[in-house]
């Protein structure tokens, strides 16, 4: 508080000697206390108001200085930016104040301390002996997080390999320039997660999530070990199936033979008789000449079960071994059949005997199976039984060399639940399920599926791609294809471990923006698959949320490629034709869905274009006021800094 300065004599005790024109003295003494509570009042008024802006001006410096650090290190810019706040919120000379000083220090933990003080003379109270008030003021700010959730989505296209000024935009292969794009979002992730941590107040939690995007979305370990269950059993792929020829198989075999010539007919027994059935359109000699090896039959069955096998042929001159009761025994057919000529009619049957007599050894060639040889594919929609599938992540498929079985391993990305091929979401359509931020799978339409790229093959002739089926001996063309670094769910990760997870990102493939945003959202969701985790934190304050956006270029979807939504061109789940031609229409709508369901949770959306135009798509995206542009790394660097800085709530600490 200021201090009144005393510096005449008393005017009171003056007047109370002087007893000359005692009612003007009155009059003129009720003046004075009049005068003063009036002028005390005008001056007070006047100290406390130059008090309030001069406090105004010290917090708005010591807010400023702080938000200048990119640490806890205080530098001369960044007290010359707390006093040139000050100067801007107090110019000189505000109410009369005179002598006025102000200065900015920090701590070694980051906090901003400013002082300013001055001299306000007095307007009315000089009379009274008080010429002037003395004004300071202190302030502190500091930077301080709460609970917060910081959900990175990331593209790491193939561009992303290309250094910012690259000319060739997406044309370096998949090696990485010195200055690659990829290398300075390692870098800015890093300096973000430095920016944050350092702020964080120690009963908060912070925590961290990533999902990197490109052609597809690496998710399925986060879901498999979150709830198995909404992984699909069965679904069809973009796949063949082996086409084979049946032969039979013929070896040598020791049988036994009784020749007629030898045979003794009074010492065999009958043992029932065999009609095997009747053919039409034959003539009389064609059906005298029908010999049961002519004919597949079974023997009947109250033969017993001795008697032969089902569909053996057997020569009526011959006798064959078999086995009844562990003894070697005989038997041989009689035939006999009727023929009619009207229609061609030939009835057949034969008797069965169990034969006794000499017997004769011999060696004959007879059947002892069955063999398949590979033909050719059918290319073609393919519907496999995927139970096998989740326990390792390998199933076997007879998609191999000559239709033999083959091991396909899923590599984590996941083909999207049911949707509509649709371009207007203004009612959302209730079967759009890829779309909805917080599905919690209950049935076939809304599971997810495996990628197996292994598994599939576009079909394709040369007037260009079939949509039916494809007959050839020859493999088909596999889709393009990519599966970026698994995402991972928020967690308290250490910094050590988001090194190594940014040093690991390999950019690859196609743009896909709407792919990032849909699973950016599912991760960071309060509501959803993740509720369980995402919904509240330990000490029970509010979470902050926040998905940082990063992508180096424009929409870049392919037909042809294996995405979530299968080969577009042959499933067809977002297009009612397979065209190409208005892809890029059809993901960025899809975008803008994502991102508004995302903003619809109170997510703030950051956006930041590296190295690429900052299109109105990418700006409609973001929360309003949180779009940004970065050309190079250093720029990048920057922007991911403030972004930090404002998550992390700079706030006033006195």
């Amino acid at each position: 508080m200021g201090q009144y300065t005393q510096t005449h004599p008393t005017l009171f005790r003056r007047l109370a000697k002087d007893v000359t024109a005692n009612t003007i003295v009155i009059s003129a003494a009720s003046l004075v206390p009049l005068m003063a509570m009036v002028g005390g009042g005008v001056d007070a008024s006047r100290y406390y108001m130059a008090e309030t802006r001069l406090q105004a001006a010290c917090d708005a410096g010591a807010l400023a200085a702080r938000r200048s650090m990119a640490d806890d290190n205080f530098s001369r810019a960044d007290r010359i930016t707390g006093e040139k706040f000050f100067d801007e919120n107090y110019p000189d000379g505000t109410f009369g104040l005179e002598d006025l000083e102000r200065s900015f220090t920090a701590t070694q933990s980051g906090q901003v301390n400013g002082e300013a003080s001055g001299t306000l003379p007095t307007a009315i109270m000089a009379p009274f002996g008080y010429d002037e008030f003395s004004l300071s003021v202190t302030c502190e700010a500091d930077v301080n997080i709460s609970n917060t959730d910081v959900l990175f989505v990331v593209d790491v296209t193939g561009s992303m390999n290309c250094a910012p000024d690259n000319p060739g935009g997406g044309s370096c292969g998949n090696t990485e320039d010195p200055g690659a794009k990829i290398k300075g979002l390692r870098s800015a992730v890093l300096k973000f997660y430095d920016t944050v941590e350092t702020s964080t107040s120690p009963s908060a939690q912070v925590r961290y999530g990533m999902v990197p995007y490109a052609s597809n979305v690496n998710v399925g370990a986060a879901l498999m070990a979150t709830e198995p269950a909404w992984m699909a059993q069965t679904h069809t792929y973009q796949s063949r199936e082996a086409n084979f020829e049946t032969t039979a198989e013929w070896g040598n075999e020791r049988v036994e033979i009784v020749r007629f010539e030898d045979y003794d007919y009074d010492d065999e027994e009958y043992l029932g008789v065999i009609i095997d059935g009747t053919q039409y359109g034959l003539s009389s000699s064609q059906c005298a000449a029908l010999q049961p090896d002519d004919i597949e039959f079974d023997v009947r069955s109250d033969l017993g079960t001795h008697e032969g096998q089902s569909g053996q042929s057997v020569n009526g001159d011959e006798r064959r071994t078999r086995y009844r009761d562990g003894n070697e025994i005989l038997w041989r057919l009689r035939g006999g059949r009727g023929y009619r000529s009207s229609d061609g009619r030939c009835r057949y049957g034969w008797l069965v005997y169990e034969s006794r007599g000499d017997v004769f050894f011999d060696i004959v060639e007879e059947r002892t199976g069955e063999s398949e040889t590979f033909q050719n594919w059918t290319y073609k929609p393919v519907t496999y039984n995927l139970a096998s599938l989740y326990d390792d992540n390998v199933i076997s498929l007879p998609i191999g060399s000559n239709g033999s079985n083959t091991n396909v391993t899923w590599d984590g990305c996941i083909e999207e639940a049911n949707t509509v091929a649709t371009d207007t979401f203004d009612p959302f359509p209730q079967d759009a399920h890829d779309l909805k931020i917080n599905l919690t799978p209950s049935n076939v339409n809304e599971y997810w599926k495996p990628v197996l790229r292994n598994a599939t093959w576009k079909r394709e002739d040369s007037s260009g791609n079939v949509l039916g089926h494809i007959t050839q001996t020859g493999n088909e063309n596999r889709p393009g294809y990519s599966c970026p670094a698994a995402a991972f769910k928020l967690t308290d990760i250490s910094r050590t471990d988001l090194e190594t997870y940014v040093d690991g990102l390999t950019p690859r493939s196609n743009t896909y923006h709407d792919f990032g945003m849909i699973w950016g959202a599912r991760f960071i969701s309060p509501n959803g698959i993740f509720a369980a985790s995402n919904a509240t934190a330990p000490n029970g304050d509010a979470i902050s949320r926040h998905i940082v956006f990063m992508t180096d270029g424009l929409l870049v979807p392919n037909q042809e490629i294996y995405s979530m939504y299968g080969i577009e061109w042959w499933d067809r789940r977002i297009t009612n034709d397979g065209s190409g031609g208005q892809a890029r229409d059809r993901h960025a709508t899809r975008f803008q869905v994502a991102c508004r369901a995302a903003r619809q949770e109170n997510i703030s959306v950051w956006v930041i274009a590296f190295g690429t135009t900052l299109t109105q798509n990418l700006i409609d995206c973001a929360t309003p006021g949180r779009a940004f542009q970065a050309n190079d790394t250093a720029a990048l660097e920057t922007r991911f800094e403030q972004i930090a800085q404002e998550i992390a709530a700079l706030r006033l600490t006195q």
